[in-house]
């Protein structure tokens, strides 16, 4: 499904030219999972993640049901099957393989939007050099100040995602690509490299040329090492990669090799199944997106948010500016119940408090679940309760963020990919559909844009 291009300010040559007019966003599809047993990869588990099954996958509750005996029924709506992309498997099967090259990636940091894309990118720069890959790995925040992300201990790729879906997904759709889940104790030493750096311009729009990384890394290699079998380490690399040279196809199915770990999903659905009770809504629960059903809200004012876009220097920072424009884009959806993301209680409150003026309901996922239900729920650090609300915030029927924050960016673009409205980059707002609004000056953040893996 294409939508409005990145325009490049290189030419690329060839076949390049031709991919560079398609899509450069869409995001994401974390409606993911996989409930099979992997028999040949033994999965990483963290102390938190005790559980081995949920229940039975949406697509065991009968379809003849209506969508609201569907929803009462079904545990894990957001469960889907892993990839099998014959996109990927064409880029795979072009690509000369280096069994002798394992490539690591354990430097994602940051919020569930920087790691996913960070991690993608990881296992875009390991197809094109050919490369097997260990299971990424990733910078565990600091539980007691959400600031402080980087420098620090990490933590096994099922911290976010699931594995299974993730190993089974490459094995499927690149089964060129080996997955290791950690380096053997004779191999050599890692050789760090940011993987950017090899490229000759880095703009808003990515790497230059793309399609020449894979020279360029192995000019690099050649005169970094001698070893036979090198190890190479990447670099955090987050919005630098130009998901539109690759083929559209190839862009749209790259990021559902990713999804959300299994107790969050779960969560996420009961969150949504006493939405509705709660607040008697109606709709097609089957849908992507519940019309008419519920209005979603980020509100970006956590600390670390506030730490790196200070409100003095960036007005989308400002609780004021954020509230206003929110409220007055839910007054006019037509809708009265808001669902808001956020890890600022204290100005979710104020938030609700202003909601009242235009006769607005403001709930959050803490106010939806009780009992067994909460006590997963708190049991989550910050960054697995925000696998909660992002999985929430995909089926609002109009969604508001801004423009900073990758994580509304994500939410934005996966939305779009539904949307009617083409001319989601020219305004009023950063991103405009009738789906959702991202709040910012029209054409600031133009690498969200281009580096986001749909």
């Amino acid at each position: 499904m294409a939508l409005v291009p990145c325009r490049l300010s290189r030419p690329y040559n060839g076949r390049k030219l031709m991919l560079a007019s398609i899509t450069c966003i869409c995001f994401l599809w974390f409606y993911l999972s996989f409930n099979q047993s992997y028999t040949s990869y033994t999965s990483l588990r963290a102390p938190w993640d005790a559980h081995d099954s949920a229940g039975p996958a949406p697509d065991s509750v009968p379809q003849d049901t209506s969508s609201e005996q569907w929803l009462q029924k079904a545990t894990d709506i957001f469960d889907d099957a892993p990839l099998d992309s014959a996109a990927i498997r064409e880029v795979c099967a072009k690509t000369e393989w280096n069994a002798n090259l394992t490539f690591t990636c354990n430097n994602s940091g940051g919020g569930v939007g920087n790691q996913r894309n960070s991690i993608l990118n990881c296992l875009r720069y390991a197809i094109s050099a050919g490369a097997s890959m260990t299971m990424p790995r990733m910078i565990l925040r600091n539980p007691a100040n959400i600031a402080d992300i980087w420098n620090r201990e990490r933590i096994s790729f099922d911290y976010l995602f699931d594995e299974p879906h993730f190993v089974e997904s490459l094995r499927l759709s690149c089964p060129q690509l080996h997955i290791l889940k950690e380096l053997e104790s004779n191999d050599s030493s890692p050789i760090f490299v940011t993987p950017e750096k090899l490229s000759e311009e880095i703009t808003p729009e990515g790497i230059d040329h793309p399609e020449e990384w894979r020279e360029r890394f192995y000019g690099w290699l050649s005169n970094a090492t001698d070893v036979q079998k090198p190890v190479v380490d990447l670099d955090r690399s987050y919005l630098q990669y130009p998901i539109y040279s690759d083929p559209e196809a190839f862009a749209l199915d790259f990021g559902k090799v990713l999804k959300f770990r299994q107790d969050t999903r779960v969560v996420a659905t009961t969150t949504l199944r006493n939405l509705v009770q709660k607040f008697d809504l109606h709709g097609d629960f089957r849908s992507p997106i519940w019309n008419h059903t519920f209005f979603g809200v980020h509100l970006r004012t956590e600390r670390d948010s506030q730490q790196g876009w200070p409100p003095s220097l960036y007005e989308y920072s400002k609780y004021e500016t954020q509230s206003t424009n929110y409220l007055k884009q839910a007054a006019a959806s037509g809708t009265t119940v808001m669902y808001v993301a956020s890890g600022n209680v204290q100005e979710i409150a104020r938030f609700a408090e202003d909601a009242r003026a235009y006769n607005l309901s403001v709930t959050t996922k803490h106010q939806l679940l009780e009992g067994a239900d909460k006590e997963k729920l708190e049991a989550f650090t910050f960054d697995q309760q925000a696998l909660v609300d992002y999985l929430v915030l995909l089926k609002s029927s109009d969604f508001a963020g801004v423009g900073h924050s990758s994580f509304a960016w994500n939410i934005a673009l996966w939305r779009h990919q539904l949307a009617r409205q083409r001319d989601h980059l020219n305004g009023p707002q950063l991103m405009s559909d009738e789906l959702s609004q991202v709040y910012g000056t029209v054409r600031q953040y133009l690498e969200y844009a281009c580096c986001l893996w749909p």
